[in-house]
């Protein structure tokens, strides 16, 4: 972001030539981005799924659904409201108390971490995918097609996926664009696409406005795929990357440890091996195996073990699957996958099955098996997204894993009945995730009374809490002394007297989002006290209310000296003392995001980061003019 009036001129000017090009094309051509003859154009009818939003269930403000339908927003660029906008940007997330340890083994080059499909109205052949980009381009890492004909086998339940396009995320020039790489040529037409995303290097929200499958009714020539032009390319992408002190705190996709397989091989390469009629890999001790193979991902290791039965033997010890992460083969899963890794499971902790069942209906009865197999050292399950995943699964989940400590049922909305967790108490658990799922009062409830050892609880745009919320919030003043993480985005009817049961029984939070509550009043003291109870604080979002004072941040300051993290975007109340006081007193803060804010300007976040240049201070805007 810019840090003198001089960046800031330039990235206006950047914009604004950006847009006008796309408008003199438009004009000259009628489009603002033509296309031949030969070829058909549609724009996404329907939103069929998605991982995350930052808008609200009942809302047409920054959600999923308005990637589809026609384009309202380009070539503007800026914060619109008319976009699709997800819920996380940058490491901020991660970086925080409730951000959880990656997973060991997590192939290198899956970055996803969000999703979003969206169907058209008829089947083509795809020639090209163009993704309308409105604010900081460079999340999309994946583009994938679903075949439903030829590929798929509905008797099974099998349903063939096919990436088309796949990158690496990284920071690109702030502008608007029409992201349409190079895809993969298929033999298969289509009607459904999947967007995969990554935040990682983004500096703020990415928006997308709208989204075009061009093609063709028969399979195109190869001259049509060969000639279709390129609209991203490498000038494209941005000189920076995050700042080093941010880059140090988050580890990358590698392998384990944090260590990469070079680092390895370079030791390897060094030893000189004498063969003779046995392979060389048979002399080796067992733990000198097992640490070379501790290297792999999944996919290694299952390649590994069709070489010979001795590496057959060392790629399915269990512990080499203590943790298990089945996110990124989404697509290949399937029921018989399962079934084969059951003998590998009875040592794992930890297992993801997040996006699964959308390359292959899995039974409920093999999800079963798997979860035995994993005896009782499972601990963490993850199941965010996960469409088949409904209340009788969730029933066998939970009498089957009592013992688990981490569960995340993000966007699991298939699920109608959380009646169980009122029946089996899960009296290890200390973290849990229900955002936007159907998770009703009482069960919530149950959950908090017999789990007392709950540290971090997000239950952000549980709509069927809403009309609750502040007795839930009761409740977990009551039972939840422990807590150290509340996320309660979207759940606009949180007041004053539902958050002191937080602050005043709860001296260990150290997070809290309570952006877009907007029941919330600062007249009632509720953010002062909240400062002055809850001192260990690293983490506060306070986005869009629009009654944050001086004073509220003063004690702020004075207060929660760990704070790291902090968000009052919309605020009309604030001053730029106020804001300086936060930045000169609190010393660890990091983020600090004052888009909105009235009487703020892009000129005072330029100042700002030239003066703390190792605070990431954010402002956003809707629109640049040329004037």
């Amino acid at each position: 972001m810019a840090t003198s009036p001089e960046e800031y001129s330039a990235f206006q000017s950047l914009i604004l030539n950006s847009s006008e090009y796309y408008r003199q094309v438009q004009k000259n051509t009628g489009d603002v981005s033509p296309i031949g003859d030969c070829l058909i154009r549609l724009e996404g009818q329907e939103v069929t799924d998605f991982s995350s939003q930052y808008g609200s269930e009942c809302s047409i403000s920054y959600v999923a659904h308005n990637l589809a339908g026609k384009a309202s927003v380009f070539p503007s660029y800026g914060d619109y409201t008319q976009a699709c906008v997800f819920r996380t940007y940058g490491p901020w997330w991660q970086l925080a108390p409730s951000g959880r340890k990656r997973y060991q083994r997590t192939p290198s080059d899956f970055t996803s971490e969000d999703f979003i499909e969206v169907s058209f109205s008829e089947c083509l052949f795809p020639v090209r995918i163009e993704v309308y980009e409105t604010f900081n381009p460079g999340a999309i890492v994946r583009i994938l097609a679903c075949d439903r004909d030829g590929g798929s086998d509905i008797d099974r339940g099998k349903i063939t996926w096919v990436t088309l396009w796949s990158g690496k995320p990284r920071p690109c020039r702030q502008r608007p664009r029409i992201f349409a790489p190079h895809l993969k040529k298929t033999d298969f037409a289509t009607n459904l696409i999947r967007l995969e995303l990554c935040h990682r290097y983004l500096d703020y929200y990415t928006e997308l406005d709208g989204i075009k499958l061009v093609g063709t009714k028969t399979p195109p020539c190869d001259e049509v795929c060969i000639h279709q032009p390129v609209i991203l390319d490498c000038s494209d992408e941005a000189d920076g990357t995050l700042p080093a002190e941010l880059q140090r705190e988050i580890p990358e996709n590698d392998n384990r440890n944090g260590q990469s397989v070079d680092s390895l091989v370079d030791h390897i390469g060094d030893l000189s091996v004498v063969t003779d009629d046995s392979s060389f890999i048979t002399h080796l001790p067992k733990e000198i195996i097992q640490l070379i193979l501790s290297y792999l991902d999944l996919r290694d290791l299952c390649h590994l073990s069709q070489t010979c039965s001795l590496l057959r033997e060392h790629c399915y010890d269990p512990l080499l699957y203590i943790d298990l992460n089945l996110q990124p083969f989404w697509m290949q899963v399937s029921n018989d996958s399962l079934i084969s890794l059951i003998p590998r499971c009875k040592h794992t902790q930890r297992l993801n099955l997040s996006w699964l069942g959308k390359g292959s209906h899995l039974c409920h009865s093999h999800i079963k098996r798997l979860l035995e197999s994993c005896t009782e050292d499972l601990c963490t399950l993850e199941l965010a997204s996960c469409n088949f995943v409904d209340s009788n699964l969730l029933k066998i989940v939970i009498e089957t894993s009592s013992n688990l400590v981490e569960l995340n049922l993000s966007s699991c909305t298939k699920i109608e009945d959380f009646s169980i967790f009122s029946v089996v108490p899960l009296r290890k658990l200390k973290y849990l995730n229900v955002y936007r799922t159907k998770m009703d009062t009482t069960s919530i409830i149950a959950v908090l009374r017999l789990s007392p050892d709950l540290e971090h609880l997000n239950i952000a745009s549980c709509l069927h809490m809403n009309s609750h919320i502040n007795l839930i919030l009761m409740e977990i003043g009551t039972h939840s002394k422990k807590l150290k993480s509340l996320d309660l985005w979207r759940m606009k009817t949180v007041n004053s007297e539902g958050l002191s049961h937080i602050y005043n029984n709860c001296p260990y939070l150290e997070e809290l989002d309570v952006g877009w509550c907007i029941e919330l009043k600062s007249e009632n003291q509720c953010f002062i006290n909240l400062a002055r109870k809850c001192r260990r604080l690293k983490k506060l979002f306070l986005t869009a209310n629009r009654t944050i004072r001086d004073a509220d941040l003063i004690a702020l300051a004075n207060n929660c000296p760990l704070l790291e993290q902090l968000d009052i975007l919309g605020t009309r109340e604030v001053t730029k003392q106020a804001i300086i006081c936060v930045l000169e007193t609190c010393k660890n803060l990091i983020l600090l995001d004052v888009s909105f804010c009235l009487g703020i300007s892009a000129s005072d976040a330029c100042s700002w980061r030239a003066t703390y240049p190792r605070r990431a201070i954010k402002i956003s805007f809707q629109n640049i003019s040329s004037s």
